[in-house]
């Protein structure tokens, strides 16, 4: 004789995916937490710069030399090394080249492996900006590529314009790039014309250096 089943089996596997389904939706609801949690988090721990425009400037790393970034706003103020604010324009470090990039403390040397300067443009003043570069002093052999970058910090950074100069000696001065701003703090045109904007020659004319006024638009 059989004995009797207490549950059919249907209702064992209905039974047996119901708990299933419960399990997996704690795991994904345990998951969809965790998620949310790490999101929040990186939102606290994010600090976005305060600023339109980024102009940063880089040469090799571990490179002795000690380059200068200027940044000319449509106004004629310049912000340098000897006038880090200036306008709305901000440096935000003077790098001397790898020597300032150590540091010995009581627990041990501290090291900065990275050559930059950046000014950072907090609001848009209509007209043209001049970005030059300058060795103040050549320490390390042979030539020196500086790379000149223009960031728009709207949103998302992006890179809106990079170029590469070279520097020969002390005192040797080159216009990476202008760009002109409109009212509404968008690129309207870049060219190379070039411009002193170190010591006397600052108000020299203008000089041609090999390249031509290009509309922009970004």
């Amino acid at each position: 004789m059989r004995r009797p089943q207490l549950f059919g089996k249907t209702l064992f596997v209905d039974f047996l995916m119901s708990n299933v389904a419960v399990l997996l939706s704690l795991v994904l609801l345990i998951d969809f937490s965790h998620k949310q949690k790490e999101k929040k988090q990186e939102q606290q721990s994010h600090l976005a710069t305060d600023g339109l425009y980024a102009v940063v400037m880089t040469w090799p790393d571990g490179s002795d030399d000690d380059v200068d970034l200027y940044v000319r706003d449509p106004l004629g103020q310049i912000a340098f090394f000897q006038g880090r604010d200036a306008g709305l324009m901000h440096l935000e470090n003077d790098d001397l080249g790898s020597r300032s990039d150590t540091l010995t403390t009581a627990g041990g040397t501290v090291k900065v492996d990275k050559n930059e300067e950046r000014v950072i443009i907090r609001g848009a003043v209509p007209g043209e900006y001049v970005v030059n570069a300058q060795m103040y002093s050549k320490r390390s052999p042979g030539p020196t590529p500086v790379t000149v970058k223009l960031y728009r910090l709207s949103g998302n950074d992006t890179e809106v314009k990079s170029v590469t100069r070279t520097l020969l000696h002390d005192g040797d001065e080159s216009t990476a790039f202008r760009f002109s701003l409109d009212q509404g703090g968008d690129v309207t045109g870049y060219n190379d014309l070039r411009m002193s904007l170190v010591g006397p020659a600052a108000n020299a004319p203008q000089q041609p250096q090999g390249g031509m006024s290009v509309p922009g638009g970004f």
